[in-house]
């Protein structure tokens, strides 16, 4: 134990006092090295508990296979997802076309499914979705903008009695989204077109 003056009345007390004896000041610790590397260290596991818990817990989205598949530039890949049976189209000149009919992919109804390839490297898809009705394509459509981003460019065309919006994104895949619907169906069924293309 040493001898320290306080602060207050200048008078001699002990430094393990907390406060002082003769005038009653109330000493103040310097607050420990170690409390402040325990906070420091308390707000990283919180930090990162957090991102599990987003990454592994909150529900994803629920076209996830089909996003998967959109951002997938390998072969092998799209055959683990969608499996072997698929009709192959070899072209020539290193382009071979594999195409799945009648699947579903996260619910949807997949009249046909293409994966292009140059030289066994993935250049792009094409994909028809049929009997889509207005409430699932609006949530189709959130879902594209939560994963992909703000829609790049989009236009309106009418063909006889077939209406079409084209959307469009930018970002490592430039891929365009069209939805066609018949002026003549009262229902409000839409038949979804997805290209997607790889640089």
């Amino acid at each position: 134990m040493s001898l320290i003056n306080c602060p207050e009345c200048n008078r001699e007390i002990s430094n393990t006092s907390k406060k002082c004896i003769h005038c009653g000041y109330v000493l103040r610790k310097k607050k420990s090295k170690k409390v402040f590397a325990v906070l420091i260290v308390s707000l990283m596991i919180l930090t990162i508990v957090g991102l599990l818990v987003k990454r592994f817990c909150l529900p994803s989205s629920p076209y996830h296979t089909l996003f998967k598949i959109m951002e997938c530039r390998s072969p092998e890949k799209v055959k683990n997802i969608l499996g072997e049976d698929f009709e192959n189209n070899d072209l020539g000149d290193g382009y071979v076309y594999n195409t799945y009919r009648n699947i579903q992919i996260d619910g949807l109804d997949c009249i046909y499914f293409t994966i292009k390839y140059k030289n066994d490297k993935c250049t792009g898809i094409d994909c028809d979705i049929d009997n889509m009705d207005e409430a699932a394509k609006d949530s189709f459509f959130e879902a594209l903008v939560d994963q992909f981003g703000d829609i790049h460019s989009y236009k309106e065309e009418k063909y006889l009695d077939i209406e079409s919006e084209h959307y469009g994104w930018k970002n490592d895949n430039l891929f365009s989204v069209d939805v066609n619907h018949s002026t003549k169906d009262k229902e409000g069924i839409y038949f979804i077109q997805i290209y997607v293309v790889w640089s």
